[in-house]
């Protein structure tokens, strides 16, 4: 039995935290169901949260699909999402532990592959790093003025 990310991932305000989270699609969406809840909260236009949520989740799921064989049930992922008010950034992080194979082919396959174009597409800047201990995927997200103005005035509101 599995600990569900909704429970076992550590949510501060300005972070998630969950590290060797199975790399299982039910898994997975127990993080998207925490991350949405997170994005709730932060100074975000609903644009950018959607944004954050669809990349997110998607890096997931590109790690689940493509770091472990289909029968690996001991596979694992990290995954970090951080708000960092002061440079203006949201900061999204999945890493995986596996080593990179294409995903079974079948007739439902031939119209995705296009995960990390959706994600540049979406997020401010992606960098991926794959090496033999696994991949990492890291997306940042520039605040847009508006909402950095809003987070600004905020915490001068609380002084």
């Amino acid at each position: 039995m599995s600990s569900a990310p909704e429970e076992s991932a550590l949510l501060f305000p300005d972070e998630i935290s969950s590290s060797g989270v199975r790399a299982d699609p039910t898994e997975i969406a127990g993080l998207r169901v925490v991350t949405r809840r997170w994005l709730a909260k932060l100074p975000l236009s609903e644009d950018q949260r959607q944004d954050i949520l669809l990349a997110s989740y998607e890096a997931l799921a590109n790690a689940v699909e493509h770091a472990y064989a289909p029968d690996d049930a001991h596979g694992t992922l990290d995954y970090e999402a951080a708000y960092l008010p002061d440079e203006g950034e949201v900061v999204v992080r999945v890493v995986d532990h596996g080593s990179w194979h294409d995903a079974v082919d079948s007739d439902a396959r031939r119209s995705r592959g296009h995960g990390l174009t959706l994600i540049r597409n979406l997020a401010s800047d992606l960098q991926v790093s794959a090496g033999p201990k696994g991949t990492v995927v890291e997306m940042r997200w520039v605040l847009e003025e508006t909402d950095r103005a809003n987070n600004e005035l905020s915490s001068h509101d609380a002084s």
